[in-house]
């Protein structure tokens, strides 16, 4: 008797094709984003994908559709949670995401990286009319940060560098660590810098929220797309040396971050001229 023996392979352990196959065949590239994190990923007012990320992974499609040699290539946006993202390129679901992706050794284990589009670190936002105002201040407070972040993970090993204690509320968006901030359940929410100015430009309360000067981390972004998939990675980072090595990246800096009065740092702008790789 002939026995067959059947094996169930579980689908995260499955490597998925590579991008550009994938996109030559269906015409179609898919990108994650998140819905609340501007001025890098955002719905805009017309209910439309926006932000500074998702410009660069735009640039990244017209890179892909000129070295695929395609007259048309159709770009898909999925919103994703931060919590997700990892998961959501890992199985498939998108090809590349275009969030706010902190470049860690950890997640390469999962995933790989373009090269870096951002530098910033993690800041505390509070209410003006308390004494808190920086991290070190944090001792016995309610802090919120988003769950699945390096920020979580900073945070965490913060409290343990400095003996502070405190009560970290993990949330599950920007928007949520905004509404408890405003609203008083909890003295201060913790992310990435440059993701808090942008909330502050958008909260209606902006006026009763302050900063902190000090920063408690540094957090490299880039875009995250699939790992050992070298030609995509390529392609994509061919598409940002591209923008990084002319004033394409001066343009698409004022037009999302002079919103809110954002100047590139020093270090941001290094990052950018090492990174404008010659062809």
């Amino acid at each position: 008797m002939l026995v067959v023996w059947v094996v169930l392979v579980p689908q995260s352990l499955l490597a998925r094709a590579p991008v550009l196959d994938t996109v030559r065949e269906s015409g179609r590239i898919v990108f994650g984003y998140s819905e609340d994190a501007p001025p890098f990923s955002f719905v805009d007012k017309a209910g439309k994908p926006a932000g500074y990320s998702l410009d660069l992974c735009r640039a990244v499609a017209e890179q892909v559709r000129r070295e695929l040699k395609l007259t048309k290539l159709d770009i898909a946006f999925v919103a994703v949670e931060s919590a997700d993202r990892i998961n959501a390129l890992a199985n498939g679901r998108v090809d590349m995401d275009c969030s706010t992706t902190t470049q860690t050794l950890g997640r390469m284990e999962r995933v790989d990286f373009t090269l870096m589009t951002f530098v910033t670190g993690a800041s505390m936002l509070s209410l003006r009319d308390t004494d808190f105002r920086e991290p070190s201040q944090i001792q016995g407070k309610k802090v919120a940060v988003i769950a699945g972040t390096t920020t979580e993970d900073v945070l965490t090993q913060y409290l343990i560098d400095t003996r502070l204690s405190a009560e970290i509320i993990s949330v599950g968006s920007l928007t949520a660590g905004m509404g408890m901030l405003v609203e008083g359940s909890i003295d201060g929410f913790f992310s990435d810098r440059a993701l808090l100015i942008g909330q502050i430009m958008l909260s209606p309360a902006r006026d009763r929220l302050q900063i902190s000067e000090d920063m408690i981390s540094f957090e490299p972004y880039a875009l995250m797309v699939p790992r050992d998939d070298a030609d995509f990675r390529l392609v994509a980072n061919r598409a940002l040396a591209q923008i990084y090595s002319g004033d394409q990246i001066g343009i698409l800096y004022r037009k999302w971050f002079g919103l809110v009065g954002n100047r590139p740092s020093s270090l941001l702008i290094s990052v950018f001229l090492l990174q404008a790789l010659p062809e």
